[in-house]
């Protein structure tokens, strides 16, 4: 019998708050845990409501300064959460770190994301502070293990799922995306840089005999985080919106790696998926 990992202690959370609705969502999670938070929203990108919350504005390139409001503030640990955009790191330089750091980023950034993120988090490691994920603070939101909604179109979906899920896999470890989308065994589209939703509207233009309708829906959208990627910091994001385009472009079902992708709101998600027909299937590692 496996052991379940040991889940490291902290009690004050930090979080860096890009856009969307995360960050948010973590926020609340620890503070109905019974732990403080300090949030550091990033300047041009954040766009929550932060009222209640102790919270400061920091530009990007202000990462000593986060480093140091949080450790006046007693945090111990940090979380990164939201949408970012990417600058253009032939010029970005974080006007409070020293020539070594600003080189260890320009570096990692032109090895992609993933490497990218990993000496972000190595930074806030060094000043002290435990960086812990959605896993640590709100495992309610990842995707379990299971099917749920429309079960009989998923048993007719199964070799689309297993295609999608193929792809999302193999363009992941590439570090191009985390998304494809699979229809009768044609593949209509694959995620890069343009995100989930540019993509599934992509597949709204295909031709209609490539794709399902809302009459008779076909096909399935994959979505699952980098295989080599830290599982604390950037897993990918499902919201009803997500749902609803799915459906839009008449596919039956989304699969989703459980434990590696984040529904935003569990409940509404789930009742999305019932009045719209579709179904959604979680599946463990190389399901």
């Amino acid at each position: 019998m496996n052991a379940k990992p040991i889940q490291p202690e902290w009690a004050h959370l930090g979080v860096v708050a890009g856009g969307g609705a995360l960050p948010s969502i973590l926020a609340h999670a620890a503070r109905l845990k019974g732990k403080p938070v300090h949030v550091a929203s990033l300047r041009d990108q954040a766009d929550q409501d932060w009222d209640g919350f102790n919270t400061q504005d920091f530009a990007l390139d202000e990462i000593a300064g986060i480093c140091a409001y949080f450790k006046a503030a007693g945090v111990d640990a940090v979380t990164f959460a939201g949408n970012v955009r990417r600058p253009d790191f032939e010029t970005f330089q974080a006007r409070d770190l020293g020539a070594a750091q600003n080189t260890a980023i320009y570096e990692a950034a032109h090895k992609g994301d993933d490497a990218l993120l990993r000496s972000v988090i190595a930074l806030f490691e060094k000043a002290g502070f435990l960086v812990i994920g959605l896993r640590e603070i709100a495992p309610e939101n990842l995707v379990q293990v299971g099917g749920v909604g429309n079960l009989a179109a998923m048993e007719h979906a199964k070799d689309d799922c297993l295609q999608a899920s193929h792809i999302a896999r193999k363009i992941g470890a590439m570090d191009i995306g985390q998304g494809a989308v699979v229809c009768r065994g044609v593949v209509m589209a694959v995620e890069a840089q343009e995100g989930t939703a540019a993509m599934l509207e992509r597949c709204a233009h295909l031709p209609a005999d490539l794709r399902g309708s809302s009459q008779n829906r076909s096909g399935v959208f994959a979505k699952w985080a980098k295989p080599d990627q830290d599982r604390r910091i950037d897993l990918p994001v499902i919201g009803v919106s997500t749902i609803e385009a799915v459906a839009r472009i008449g596919l039956a079902g989304l699969v989703l790696e459980a434990g590696a992708v984040i529904l935003l709101e569990p409940d509404a998600i789930i009742k999305a998926i019932d009045r719209l027909g579709l179904f959604l299937l979680g599946q463990r590692g190389q399901g």
